[in-house]
């Protein structure tokens, strides 16, 4: 499959023209780093014909991480810690941190309903198998939590008049900010199959490369033309309409059961670790930033 791997960074001003070939070569280097990212999880996706899987969301997420790893790479490249951040840039990198850390509790907040859902589930299954009379209808479908308020991303900052190291960075940020963005529109939308969560995040003013364009188009659509629960939840549902259709507990059917709500426990387990791991990850690195700003004022 070929992508479009235009620039990811969206100035169309031409700053490079004025930039050290070195520098240019370091932003070069980053966006292709993410493009190549985005270019594993797209066709990952469409190899598996567009089915969305906690495992397919989980790989999505991982890409977080990653992004950080890339950035603070650039930022070593080019000579820009952040003790030599400008204002500009410590205001940029904060209003992105905190929108992030916002979107992970929201995470966070899907993952709990939905593991509070598995848990009263085998809780049922429990009750079922300790009581012969138990009425197979009392067993409920697995259902998705659907509320997306206060769900946002920021835009980030106008246009300015930056210098070399101030420019670049920024152009980082917008990859930043557009691909992190985006990745938790997706996690967000897969848990809830539901398409307002990654719409309400990227808004209208979110500018979205081109290489995420045709995958941003194709996850929507299956989300919003299909509406379907991610695979492991669907497995889940299926086998329980077929327990309630016979009206009554098959021991077949209540083992496999059993089994694919160990798959979504273990699934949900995994991404409360990612979540948990990059909510860390983002206090420390917004921390470190305002302990400089502090030393800054003193």
């Amino acid at each position: 499959m070929i992508l479009q791997l235009n620039r990811l960074g969206f100035s169309h001003h031409n700053h490079h023209r004025n930039m050290s070939e070195a520098s240019f070569a370091s932003l070069q280097a980053f966006r292709l780093q993410v493009a190549g990212n985005l270019h594993r999880v797209m066709e990952s996706f469409i190899l598996g014909s567009g089915v969305l899987s906690i495992k397919w969301i989980h790989q999505c997420f991982r890409i977080l991480p990653i992004l950080n790893n890339e950035f603070a790479k650039l930022m070593g490249e080019i000579d820009y810690p952040v003790s030599s951040w400008e204002a500009c840039s410590i205001e940029e990198y904060l209003d992105y941190t905190i929108s992030m850390l916002e979107l992970l509790n929201a995470i966070s907040s899907s993952l709990s309903h939905l593991n509070q859902a598995r848990v009263s589930l085998s809780h049922a299954l429990s009750l079922m198998k300790n009581s012969p009379g138990f009425d197979v209808e009392r067993l409920r479908e697995i259902t998705v939590h659907d509320s997306v308020k206060g769900i946002k991303g920021s835009e980030g900052n106008g246009e300015r008049n930056r210098n070399e190291k101030e420019w670049i960075f920024h152009e980082g940020m917008m990859v930043l900010r557009s691909t992190g963005f985006w990745t938790c529109g997706v996690v967000l939308s897969g848990l809830k199959s539901d398409a307002r969560p990654i719409m309400e995040i990227m808004g209208t003013g979110m500018v979205v490369d081109c290489s995420l364009i045709r995958f941003d188009s194709m996850f929507r659509k299956k989300i919003t033309e299909e509406r379907g629960l991610v695979k492991e939840l669907e497995e889940v549902n299926e086998t329980l309409r077929m327990i309630v259709l016979k009206g009554v507990g098959d021991s077949d059917a209540v083992i496999e059961l059993k089994r694919r709500l160990d798959v979504i426990g273990n699934g949900v387990k995994g991404l409360k670790e990612e979540e948990e791991g990059l909510f860390a990850e983002f206090m420390a690195a917004r921390n470190k930033v305002l302990e400089t700003l502090r030393a800054k004022n003193k």
